[in-house]
């Protein structure tokens, strides 16, 4: 398998424009990074090594996606944190007609003005990326989480 290094680098510059969408909480941005049909799963590693569909979230759209931004800005009551996320190198796993296929480690620092940091999740994407007119666009994202625990309350996307 070979790619030429600006794919490389358009892969990176979506991981992190991703990312930092979602750590500046413009949280309006993050669906415009996935295709219309995209899947978005939050998953346990375990679930996932199983093949066990049990998910902590579980989108098939990019309008579903829209609605889980409207519910994190809108209708869901918490109390306010900033998260960021830390990237590792996006590894390049695959290129076929289906698209890009790649693994970017994560970890997703929660913080809060009255508190000290704390993890919120550690894991990885696995993602198939596509190439579109408008640029790469993520057409499934499985973020699985390597703890069998998570926060209680996870409001926006990791």
């Amino acid at each position: 398998m070979s790619t030429d290094i600006a794919t490389w680098l358009d892969l990176q510059a979506l991981q992190h424009a991703v990312a930092s969408a979602l750590d500046s909480r413009e949280l309006k941005r993050w669906p415009g990074f996935f295709t219309a049909d995209a899947v978005y799963k939050l998953q346990s590693r375990e679930n996932h090594e199983a093949g066990l569909p049990l998910a902590t979230m579980w989108f098939e759209s990019r309008g579903m996606l829209e609605d889980r931004v409207f519910g994190a800005l809108e209708t869901i009551f918490h109390e306010p944190y900033h998260q960021r996320h830390l990237l590792g190198t996006t590894q390049l796993l695959g290129d076929d007609a289906d698209g890009l296929r790649c693994e970017t480690s994560y970890l997703v620092v929660r913080t809060r003005r009255d508190a000290m940091p704390e993890i919120l999740s550690v894991g990885r994407y696995l993602d198939r990326i596509v190439r579109t007119p408008e640029g790469l666009r993520i057409a499934e994202r499985l973020a699985i989480f390597d703890n069998d625990l998570v926060a209680n309350a996870i409001i926006d996307p990791l």
